[in-house]
């Protein structure tokens, strides 16, 4: 069976600048490449940005449920979001990365 190269990226979104977690998400998509994974931003799922955060939230879960990894933004610890997302990506068995970096 062929590994699932796909690696969700989990970052706290709600009450941050959108146009700053763009930029942090570039970088971690950059990071997740080098480690020879396919990055899969939340930011990038066609979602308006003033959908509510419950359609978001079920879009990220069906986003991650097709991916084979999950990587935890600096930060996640204090995300609703990011929180319920490791739970899922946890009772999946799903391979767990860390991105401990700023700007």
């Amino acid at each position: 069976m062929t590994r699932n190269r796909k690696c969700y990226i989990s970052l706290p979104i709600t009450g941050y600048d959108l146009a700053e977690r763009r930029r942090l998400a570039e970088k971690v998509k950059s990071f997740l490449i080098a480690a020879g994974l396919e990055p899969i931003s939340p930011l990038d799922k066609g979602l308006p940005d003033e959908a509510p955060y419950t359609e978001h939230l079920r879009e990220d879960f069906r986003i991650l449920l097709d991916c084979g990894s999950i990587c935890l933004v600096k930060g996640w610890e204090q995300s609703k979001g990011c929180k319920a997302e490791n739970i899922v990506a946890q009772t999946l068995n799903l391979q767990t990365l860390y991105y401990n970096f700023d700007l």
